[in-house]
């Protein structure tokens, strides 16, 4: 399933040229990222192939009352990484519906060359806007893109 990237992942591609590559490290996700404790998935999950027709990733949008933040969440899965040697590069971004066919990616994150299995954005203050989670996943020239429900709230 190779295939050109689409907008978000280019847009996504272009971020990663930017942003300081994250170190994985053996910090849980939780203390590493500094999202809020009480951040629940909202909406449905979306799970991505590999080359091969195989989950390889999955994309949750996550949303913290006490925050009032929005997070995108990707999560490599052990079968692509047990299968795919070498390092990939993981982007994950929240997405701002400001208007039908205006969206606005506010806050991402990249890990840049890792092996890491999870990657969280940073909070995006969500309350009264339209948002998904999106996330992009590339290996050699194989990537991978996705995006969540549209969550108002």
């Amino acid at each position: 399933m190779h295939r050109s990237l689409s907008r978000v992942a280019t847009g996504l591609a272009a971020l990663a040229l930017t942003v300081t590559p994250v170190v994985a490290t053996a910090v849980p996700a939780a203390a590493a990222t500094g999202h809020c404790s009480d951040a629940y998935q909202v909406g449905s999950t979306k799970v991505v192939p590999d080359e091969h027709g195989q989950s390889a990733m999955s994309i949750k949008q996550y949303w913290s009352p006490r925050c009032q933040e929005n997070y995108a969440y990707a999560y490599v899965w052990q079968q692509f990484r047990d299968s795919h040697p070498g390092s990939w590069t993981i982007s994950v971004g929240e997405i701002w519906v400001k208007s039908p066919g205006v969206e606005t990616n506010p806050v991402a994150d990249t890990a840049v060359n890792t092996r890491q299995a999870e990657l969280w954005s940073p909070g995006f203050y969500g309350a009264g806007r339209c948002t998904y989670a999106t996330a992009a996943l590339f290996w050699g020239n194989y990537d991978a893109d996705g995006n969540t429900d549209k969550r108002c709230g």
